[in-house]
């Protein structure tokens, strides 16, 4: 008997190179599961996130994806099912940020964040309903953000594109749900890695000013993302479905 959670499963993880993506990567293939890492333009980070599966003795590969082309969302998932001989997990992690004044937001600003943060995330979760409705089981986790349901000033491109993803989440758990799938998302506050970490380098009072937001008085970390994602992919969870969960030491509470 084993008790890694996941043994047996086969996941692809998109936004894999680094960050939550990594984080939720490598900690699915601790618990047992072989992994295709979809990953951008840093290859190496890419590699090491590969190498950091590989090392927990599972089947472990990926590729690298310009998801500006949003269909390749699809292609990721086609190509990491065909590495993985079938797919029972399926992270749409994948994503960029923009916090900008709409008056200052250009044509080609608009298009690329939809284009990364909302269509992959639709071609990629069709391709992997495709799979999994015929065999009648499989976990898709959408990464959202609590900007998809928390507005705020300057950021109404970025809060738009993860808004889109709560619906498409909801509803597709409502039509896939009855072919056995599941689907829910994951909704991070505040995460040290990538930008928080710039942020906090370049702005003295910046982790002071954030934190007072946060009841838990800390930031989170990809590995706090990656070990609730790993419950909800888990054969543990057999009933959630159409969830948003936010992991966000409660900053959205008050």
């Amino acid at each position: 008997m084993t008790d890694k959670v996941l043994s047996g499963k086969r996941a692809v993880v998109t936004g894999a190179s680094s960050g939550m993506g990594a984080a939720i990567a490598l900690r699915f293939a601790a618990e047992g599961a072989d992994v295709w890492a979809v990953g951008g333009g840093n290859a190496e980070a890419l590699k090491e996130t590969i190498a950091g599966c590989a090392a927990s003795r599972v089947r472990a590969g990926g590729k690298g994806y310009d998801f500006s082309d949003s269909r390749q969302g699809g292609a990721a998932v086609r190509d990491g099912a065909d590495f993985l001989g079938g797919l029972d997990i399926f992270v749409n992690c994948a994503g960029t940020r923009n916090f900008k004044p709409i008056i200052e937001v250009e044509d080609e600003e608009i298009d690329f964040m939809f284009e990364v943060n909302t269509k992959s995330f639709y071609f990629a979760a069709r391709e992997a309903a495709r799979i999994m409705v015929p065999q009648g089981s499989g976990h898709i986790l959408m990464m959202g953000s609590i900007s998809g349901h928390r507005a705020r000033p300057e950021r109404s491109l970025y809060c738009g594109t993860k808004a889109a993803l709560e619906l498409l989440t909801k509803s597709l758990a409502m039509e896939l749900g009855p072919a056995g799938l599941r689907v829910n998302l994951l909704a991070p506050g505040l995460v040290a890695s990538g930008r928080v970490k710039t942020k906090m380098e370049e702005e003295k009072d910046y982790r002071e000013r954030r934190l007072r937001g946060i009841p838990l008085g800390r930031f989170g970390t990809p590995e706090n993302i990656a070990a609730t994602a790993v419950f909800l992919v888990s054969p543990a969870n057999d009933f959630m479905n159409g969830a948003v969960v936010e992991i966000d030491g409660a900053s959205t509470s008050g």
